[in-house]
């Protein structure tokens, strides 16, 4: 199978918008029934939104990749740099975060999401990075074994509780 990663570009927006959703959708339809007390269609209005912002608004700390498999659209990833507030106690400065990892059910399992994941990583060390972050369901095992596999380790652990 012939796979390919790119660089977005503007024809890419609408299908980057329908992963973006898609993605929410997959985390939502995995989420506690407890966490769907919303009104979902103005969360997804809202994702959509930001999702179209941005990829209007790309710039050089800012990284969305399209993978083509057999020269088909089939996932993404988003990655950005950003400067960590200075009074972050766990370390200040540029920071790099792989952001968004999205491959379509046909295509798992095949390597599309490493070839992501590597690629955005490379681009973070070629921007003289050199601290990434990412955030990860609890529950989306895959992802974090993803993650583990090529050094990612858990930093932190976020807590709720529904009163």
């Amino acid at each position: 199978m012939k796979l390919n990663i790119r660089q977005a570009v503007d024809s890419d927006k609408e299908k980057f918008i329908y992963w973006v959703v898609k993605l929410s959708n997959f985390n939502r339809s995995n989420h506690n029934n407890k966490c769907k007390y919303d009104d979902y269609k103005l969360v997804t209005n809202s994702i959509q939104i930001k999702a179209e912002e941005i990829f209007n608004n790309r710039n050089k700390d800012t990284l969305i990749l399209i993978a083509e498999l057999e020269e088909k659209p089939v996932g993404y990833a988003l990655g950005t740099i950003f400067q960590e507030a200075e009074t972050a106690d766990n370390g200040a400065g540029r920071i790099g975060l792989f952001d968004e990892l999205f491959v379509e059910d046909i295509a798992r399992g095949v390597g599309v999401g490493q070839k992501l994941l590597n690629e955005t990583m490379k681009w973070m060390k070629e921007s003289r990075i050199s601290r990434v972050k990412l955030h990860a369901y609890s529950w989306n095992h895959n992802a974090k074994r993803l993650y583990e596999q090529n050094g990612f380790s858990e930093y932190s652990v976020s807590y709720d509780i529904f009163i």
